[in-house]
């Protein structure tokens, strides 16, 4: 018989994890009120979690200060997690680079089951569109998911779409030949697009790991940007992942259609 888990401890974990995705981006540290009004915790739980996590050394404690801070064993937890792309690889500061350069968000997101998790988001400042890390979207309605599905077969793609369309709302279910469609699309442009967080998404894959493994690199960009300057925006795109991915067949990306200048770090 299978043994349940226990609903405390899924919260307690849930919530260690919280807290340290908390100090992602511009927060480099902060008080238990500070983590307790963000995350809507309790203050007394708050304080005995970041004690915790003060203990098992993820988190240090200013104590004249009262503020905490995560420690280097965060940034290394997850390091031999695809360690050509972190550990050894400049994919973040890539992506920083390349919010910047081309005034557009930069997301990196995987598959999780049916979604696409946005995990990381890189934007340019004064952005009209940001997307928040840890946010996800629908496989079938993002055009990370749809990038992915692409590299899929098509048989294991009409089974996921079968449970994709059983979970989903009516006007939300895609029928498979319209998807098959999509997916043949993006093949041929090399990239997939969909319309989301209030523009448009370009997308492609960045890594072939097992298929819940499967990272995307995509960059949201306004409707203005994508109708004047999609190919330019393609091209930035193409370069940086045949930068991230030098095995990846060369025939997977198409020559160039802009005389647009490209970031300089993406010529190789």
């Amino acid at each position: 018989m299978a043994r349940s888990l226990d609903p405390k401890k899924i919260k307690s974990a849930r919530r260690a994890l919280e807290v340290l995705e908390y100090f992602q981006g511009d927060r480099s540290e902060a008080t238990v009120m500070d983590i307790a009004r963000s995350m809507g915790y309790p203050q007394s739980s708050t304080s005995e979690l970041l004690s915790c996590l003060v203990a098992l050394g993820y988190l240090t404690r200013d104590r004249a200060a009262r503020t905490y801070r995560p420690t280097a064993r965060v940034a290394v937890l997850g390091a031999r997690v695809q360690p050509r792309l972190f550990r050894d690889g400049h994919l973040l500061p890539m992506m920083d680079e390349l919010a910047k350069e081309t005034g557009a968000t930069v997301v990196l997101g995987n598959r999780v089951g049916l979604d696409v998790q946005y995990i990381h988001a890189a934007s340019p400042p004064g952005s009209e569109l940001r997307v928040a890390e840890g946010a996800s979207a629908p496989i079938a309605h993002s055009a990370m998911g749809r990038a992915m599905l692409a590299a899929m077969d098509r048989n294991y793609v009409r089974k996921l779409l079968h449970r994709v369309n059983a979970e989903s709302a009516p006007d939300m279910r895609v029928p498979f030949e319209k998807m098959a469609q999509d997916c043949d699309e993006a093949v041929a442009q090399g990239y997939a697009v969909a319309s989301e967080r209030g523009g448009r998404m370009i997308a492609m894959l960045l890594s072939h790991g097992p298929a819940d493994e499967g990272l995307a690199l995509g960059m949201l960009l306004t409707d203005a940007q994508y109708e004047a300057r999609r190919d330019y925006f393609v091209q930035v795109l193409r370069g940086a992942v045949a930068r991230l991915s030098p095995s990846t067949p060369s025939s997977r990306y198409a020559p160039p259609r802009t005389g647009e200048r490209v970031p300089m770090q993406l010529m190789g």
